[in-house]
Formats: structure tokens, sequence, C-alpha cells
């Protein structure tokens, strides 16, 4: 039994050390922040938190892949850009407005693979260039800041469940659970 959890800390122990950094981060700013530990601190925390994680998660596939992409705040900025004018309205309205900022999001990325793959131009040069290109549609799309979101979409994905646990965790855990598990876990995730 000694040896599986030396294995298991072996084989982990620089996500043990950045899970213990995170700890220790997040002990120092609840301890410096004015309303202490509260659901209110923690789902503002962990909103700001899930977002980053969101990005992360799409940049680790291209750095796996021996590449970097640098759009990636880019398509968010434009993407945000996008859903401050398309997600608000009736249910039918924002569900409209979701599926074209998901597009918007996958469309910037396709492009960005079919100047890579068919341009032969380096990933990191390609997502500068295209990065650009996104910010000044978003730019376009939303000249000041401002725009409007759902509401109802945007508390609901915001807030906390219960006063328990914000949901920006429990979307998160979604995601991993849902997406990456299974693609760390077939054929092709492992090769990759």
């Amino acid at each position: 039994m000694k040896q599986n959890w030396t294995l298991l800390l072996k084989h982990n122990y620089r996500t043990l050390m950045a899970l213990g950094v995170l700890v220790i981060m997040f002990i120092i700013f609840i301890s410096l922040h004015p309303a202490g530990l509260s659901m209110y601190v923690l789902t503002i925390w962990a909103n700001q938190g899930v977002a980053l994680s969101f990005v992360a998660i799409a940049q680790t596939l291209a750095v796996l892949t021996s590449g970097l992409d640098l759009s990636v705040g880019a398509v968010m900025a434009f993407s945000n850009a996008i859903a401050s004018e398309l997600v608000n309205g009736t249910s039918w309205q924002v569900a409209f407005g979701i599926m074209v900022v998901l597009l918007a999001g996958l469309a910037c990325g396709l492009l960005n693979g079919i100047i890579v793959v068919y341009g032969r131009i380096q990933p990191i040069i390609v997502t500068l260039a295209t990065g650009a290109v996104y910010t000044g549609l978003a730019l376009f799309i939303r000249p000041i800041s401002g725009g409007h979101v759902s509401e109802i979409l945007s508390d609901a994905v915001t807030y906390d469940i219960m006063g328990i646990v914000p949901t920006s965790l429990v979307l998160l855990f979604g995601v991993v659970v849902v997406i990456w598990v299974p693609f760390k876990g077939s054929l092709h995730g492992r090769g990759i």
C-alpha cells in the first residue's frame, strides 16, 4: 500500500505542488479580502478562475501538439462582443445567440487551423495575426464597453447553487468530466 502512495506521489508531484500553491494563494487571498470567506467572495473568485480555466483548456490541445495559440484571448473577446449583442431577448433568441457565439469560436479555430495546415505557417505567427483580426472584429461589433446578456442566463451561470457551491465550478467540473476525461482516455487523446 505504501508503494502505491509513493508511486502516486512520484507521478503527480507537479500537480500536487501546483495545487499546494493554489491553496496557499487562496488562503492569503481570503485573509486579505475585506469580506473574508463568504459565498459571495467564493463565487466571484470561482467565476474569474473558471473563465481562465476554459481558456486554458482551449490552449492545452494546441500546446500538446507542439503549437501555441496566441489568439485565444482575442477569440474570447470576440465571442464576448457577439454575446453582448445577441444573447438576450426571448429564450429562442438567447439560444440562437449562444449558437452563434459557439459557431464564431469554432470558425476562428478552424480558420487558424486551415492557415497553419494548408499555409504551412508556424502556429505562433498565424495566431498572433488572426488574434489581431479577431480583436478588430470585437471592436467593430462593440466599439465601446457595454452591451447586455440575458440576466436569467447570466444569473444561472454566475451565482451559486443553493448557497453551497458556485455554479461556474459545477460547469467547469461538467466540462472536465464530459469532454476532457473521455478525450484523455481515448486512443486519439493518449496519442496526442
